[in-house]
């Protein structure tokens, strides 16, 4: 690949090996963060079940069973969804991160209030999950700055919180500002909850 083709999701479904990395965590483990694969819907699956309730409430998502993992295997290279799973020696899923290549209309008008112009080809929705026995370990922003790389490569210039962030969820907060996001605004969705909307600068 040329610094003039852009990466695209058939490429990564393709060779998902190409795009995996290795990341040491300070206690000597090793974690494997790589794009999710066809075949591991059942190992998603218990990922998804088991989220804690307040994990579930600051990430939000289809279905935290067996249906919904099956439903994003099946997305693999099919619509506009990147997903990478970071996985233990055990083939435990531990995170699940996201990138959606698709901005919704809802998000384009919250971010013309701010002056902010997004496009489908070039801005992308990010969204983050760790397993809640791992977070607070430093490993999500390990993660994150692989993704940085995989969004460069799809030629993306900026990325956007997947649904914003809960006002109230402080330490994620304190994680994307140490990521490097910065507040652009604020709403409040139809169930009364405050959140913010981030921006991330490629």
């Amino acid at each position: 690949m040329n610094q003039f083709e852009m990466l695209t999701l058939s490429q990564v479904a393709a060779h998902p090996d190409h795009f995996a990395i290795d990341i040491p965590l300070p206690g000597g483990e090793t974690i494997h963060f790589r794009p999710l694969l066809p075949d591991e819907a059942a190992r998603l699956a218990e990922f998804l079940e088991g989220l804690s309730p307040q994990t579930r409430q600051f990430w939000i998502t289809g279905g935290y069973d067996l249906a919904a993992a099956q439903e994003m295997c099946k997305a693999i290279a099919r619509y506009d969804k990147l997903r990478f799973v970071a996985v233990q020696a055990g083939e435990r899923i531990i995170a699940l991160f996201e990138f959606s290549f698709d901005i919704l209309p809802s998000d384009q008008m919250r971010f013309q209030v701010y002056g902010v112009e997004l496009a489908t080809v070039k801005d992308c929705r990010f969204g983050p999950c760790i397993a809640d026995d791992y977070q607070g370990l430093g490993l999500g922003i390990r993660l994150f700055n692989h993704m940085v790389e995989i969004a460069r490569l799809f030629g993306q210039r900026r990325i956007i919180l997947w649904g914003g962030v809960h006002a109230e969820n402080l330490r994620a907060i304190r994680y994307y500002e140490k990521l490097g996001f910065e507040r652009v605004g604020s709403f409040t969705t139809g169930d009364g909850i405050d959140c913010y909307d981030m921006m991330f600068k490629l």
